[in-house]
């Protein structure tokens, strides 16, 4: 195993299709950015959906969330970016493998190899699909697994530092910008989730 790669899955705490993917994405967009490498304080990387490639994207780009230059769009495609905020320029990689991946055969194999009546043959056809899917990710071309654009986006918005207040419910120090006004008080997410006024 690459060790690179291998520093991608100990991170994630297992080999899965999309950690695969997700390390695939991170080299391709670093590869296509170039000497915009350089200062990765300009540099974010932007996730299109929650997905085990989210970890690989970390450990390989180190853009992370607690660095804040790791961002979750939820537009629900397997998308990631890397972009120089200082420029606006950026690579856009879109995953085509998964448009034409058979995902019923796996959701089947997986279903049978789960089953409290699983047999050992389950359990190993789960497991050589598994295999031969994460090796064909890590091996075929950049184009057979993605859709590659250079384009120019606005910045992402600005997170960093931030004021606090309590919350006018539970008292815990809360972003002013995630504050919502209800009933007269400042409350955080939580308290209104809950329906505390």
């Amino acid at each position: 195993m690459d060790p690179e790669f291998k520093k991608a899955v100990d991170f994630h705490r297992h080999l899965c299709l999309d950690i695969a993917v997700g390390y695939r994405a991170a080299k391709v967009l670093m590869r296509e950015m170039g000497d915009q490498m350089k200062n990765m304080k300009e540099l974010v990387a932007l996730v299109g959906n929650e997905t085990c490639a989210l970890d690989a994207i970390q450990e390989i780009t180190g853009c992370t969330f607690g660095k804040r230059n790791l961002y979750l769009t939820q537009v629900g495609k397997p998308v990631y970016i890397l972009q120089n905020t200082k420029t606006g320029k950026a690579v856009r990689a879109y995953c085509i493998y998964w448009d034409t991946f058979d995902h019923g055969q796996l959701r089947k194999l997986r279903k049978e190899a789960t089953a409290p009546n699983a047999t050992a043959e389950n359990k190993a056809a789960f497991q050589k699909l598994t295999d031969d899917k994460i090796n064909e990710i890590l091996t075929a071309s950049d184009s057979a697994l993605f859709k590659i654009e250079h384009v120019t986006l606005p910045p992402p918005p600005k997170t960093g530092k931030y004021d606090a207040e309590p919350c006018g419910n539970c008292g815990e120090q809360t972003n002013v910008a995630l504050l919502r006004e209800e009933g007269g008080k400042k409350l955080c997410k939580e308290c209104l989730q809950v329906g505390v006024h």
